[in-house]
């Protein structure tokens, strides 16, 4: 550790980009397995009607690399500790409004909104710091029935690990 502590000193000396070469080079030496990935992507694929307080169970997934996302049960939970971006998209059916709250673990982190009647389409991007095993789903807020306008494009929940930490 010292030797290789030795040699970023003198490459920092040397050249900038020498040094990002040698830091990129170095964060593999002696990793025995690929660097991990974990990414989802799922919409709704119909028009859905939620319960109060209803997880949203995205049933089209698109992408689910590492198998973390559920869509039997809408919730995606974390297989390592890392940085992760988590998105959520909505929109309501003109009949009704919509607030879906985005959920970690049984906490409220935020909320997303789409009004009544027009097809407003609102989107929430976070960038979270999750503990293996943390939980992050989508819910209806209300305690009241919550329509959502879909034909496999609107309504969409994704996320990905950007770093282990």
């Amino acid at each position: 550790m010292v030797l290789i502590g030795i040699l970023l000193s003198l490459l920092l000396s040397v050249s900038d980009s020498l040094y990002i070469q040698s830091v990129q080079t170095f964060q593999y030496v002696g990793q025995k397995e690929k660097p991990l990935a974990v990414a989802f992507n799922a919409i709704l694929s119909k028009d859905t009607t939620l319960g109060s307080k209803e997880v949203v169970k995205y049933d089209s997934v698109l992408t689910n690399v590492g198998g973390a996302y559920r869509p039997s049960t809408g919730i995606f939970t974390a297989p390592y500790k890392g940085i992760y971006t988590i998105s959520c998209s909505l929109m309501s059916h003109p009949s009704n409004s919509v607030h879906l709250d985005i959920m970690k673990n049984g906490k409220k982190l935020s909320i997303v909104y789409s009004a009544s009647g027009t097809n407003p389409h609102s989107a929430q991007t976070q960038q979270l710091l999750l503990n293996k095993g943390d939980r992050v789903w989508i819910q209806n807020r209300s305690g009241n029935k919550a329509s959502l306008h879909d034909h496999g494009s609107y309504n969409l929940f994704s996320g990905a690990l950007i770093t282990k930490v």
